[in-house]
């Protein structure tokens, strides 16, 4: 789509020239995305690429990214801080020798961000306080999406952006869903990415309880999967998966979720006590409850730490407990950072 470049959006963003963008951190294949400038500032703009799309398929990915638009809209509307804010959202028109399907383009135009957080959590020489800073503020980007009723479905390294200033953002809400509306993707078995799916949608399983459990439970899974990622670089599934017989796999597995919960139930605790030892140890008591809390394979479980009744916290809310102990474990990290350099 180079054709693109040179072209100016109804609000007067330039497209400069391509980005190149991780594949899935752009929302996938049939998006190509343009560095974009306006009266100085600079931003980038996805574009839905629909140039070697299947005619069968077009239907779904036009309705899929116009429903990212309009839950964007919502994000902004409700000046979500900790959601990556919707610049501009239209089409551009391309020369009349395409098709009529290829030549009305849709796009998104997004505030720039420096980047992801992937290549810098994983680096022993980042001090545990900002990673409970990108745990806080990730956790607040979900909370905002969450009293939206919005689920965002894939959180994942990747998508937990980076600011010069600073600031941390929840990004990539191609695969997000809301409950007043259904989603084009809402069919799919897998929401987001598979790698940090949650159990019950490796093995084909869907609660048939609350909205909340079935799409918000994923976001408090994922939350789990990244606060294990940001210490140790374990993708948790797939570290649990990998330690089971053949049999029991989601590939293999030919029984019900509610069968093989029990037994996935024992790997993952065993797993998360196996690596334990790399989590910072003057918090590696809570952080390890906190993983088996957020990653409980029993999806209605999730969220059980913290809570004063001891029930899970179902709903807009379920998170609140996290947020406040992430900014405590911060304060905490941040004053022994102090006293270690003192």
């Amino acid at each position: 789509m180079n054709d693109l470049v040179g072209m100016t959006t109804s609000q007067g963003w330039l497209l400069n020239s391509a980005a190149t963008f991780p594949q899935d951190q752009t929302g996938g294949k049939f998006s190509s995305c343009f560095n974009v400038s306006r009266d100085g500032q600079r931003a980038f703009l996805k574009a839905l690429n629909l140039d070697s799309a299947d005619i069968l398929s077009v239907a779904k990915y036009v309705s899929e990214f116009q429903y990212e638009q309009e839950t964007l809209e919502i994000c902004r509307n409700g000046r979500m801080q900790r959601v990556v804010r919707l610049l501009e959202s239209g089409q551009l028109t391309r020369d009349a020798s395409f098709p009529s399907i290829q030549r009305f383009v849709p796009f998104i135009v997004f505030e720039l961000a420096e980047g992801d957080i992937r290549s810098s959590v994983v680096s022993k020489n980042i001090p545990h306080s900002w990673r409970f800073t990108v745990l806080h503020q990730t956790t607040l980007g979900l909370m905002q999406l969450h009293s939206a009723q919005i689920a965002h479905q894939d959180i994942k390294p990747s998508n937990v952006l980076l600011f010069n200033n600073g600031d941390l953002k929840v990004g990539d809400l191609g695969r997000a869903t809301r409950r007043a509306q259904v989603a084009p993707h809402d069919t799919d078995i897998v929401a987001g990415g598979i790698k940090y799916a949650p159990f019950e949608q490796r093995y084909g399983f869907r609660p048939s309880g609350d909205w909340a459990e079935m799409r918000i439970s994923y976001d408090v899974f994922n939350l789990g999967t990244l606060l294990t990622f940001i210490f140790t670089a374990n993708v948790l599934p797939s570290k649990v998966l990998s330690t089971i017989e053949p049999h029991y796999h989601p590939d293999n597995w030919g029984g019900s979720y509610a069968d093989v919960q029990p037994f996935l139930q024992s790997h993952l605790v065993k797993t998360v006590q196996e690596f334990s030892d790399d989590l910072p140890s003057d918090f590696r008591d809570e952080l390890t409850k906190m993983i088996l809390d957020l990653c409980h394979v029993y999806p209605a479980q999730r969220g059980r730490w913290g809570s004063k009744t001891g029930k899970p916290n179902i709903g807009p809310l379920w998170l609140e407990k996290y947020v406040s102990r992430f900014d405590v474990m911060h304060k905490k990290a941040v004053l022994q950072e102090k006293i270690n350099n003192a």
